[in-house]
């Protein structure tokens, strides 16, 4: 499984996990609901929700498809391949399904977008400045 993850877009696994919360009713209505209060020090009650936790969870997976978009060997363009791919799924879903049509998918997908569009700029400049240092 872990060979497996320089080729899986997370963007993917994100939008698995959102689609499973879609056919077990818990979103898109859920999206709103609080998870937890935290009372900060300034004495405002913090309550985060689903909808937020998954905008997170879209920070994280995007630092970490920008960081695997650093590395240049035959995988990477599988990945981005991929990413692409999911790109496209998170576009038609947003367009075409009801549970697609709120923010917090329709940042997701400008999330994976981001991602793919980091990803291709990321590589070729990587593969520019190897070509330089190696071509003299």
């Amino acid at each position: 499984m872990l060979r497996l993850l320089p080729f899986m877009p997370l963007f993917g696994i994100l939008l698995l996990i959102y689609w499973l919360c879609v056919q077990f009713g818990i979103f898109p209505r859920g999206l709103n609901i609080i998870l937890f209060n935290i009372t900060l020090p300034s004495g405002h009650i913090w309550r985060p929700t689903w909808g937020d936790f998954m905008v997170l969870a879209g920070i994280l997976v995007l630092y970490i498809e920008i960081f695997k978009s650093t590395r240049t060997s035959e995988t990477t363009i599988i990945d981005h391949l991929l990413s692409t791919i999911v790109l496209i799924f998170y576009l038609v879903c947003w367009l075409i399904y009801p549970w697609g049509g709120n923010s917090v998918f329709l940042i997701l997908a400008c999330m994976s977008f981001l991602d793919v569009i980091a990803g291709f700029t990321i590589t070729i400049s990587s593969a520019r400045r190897d070509l330089t240092i190696g071509g003299k």
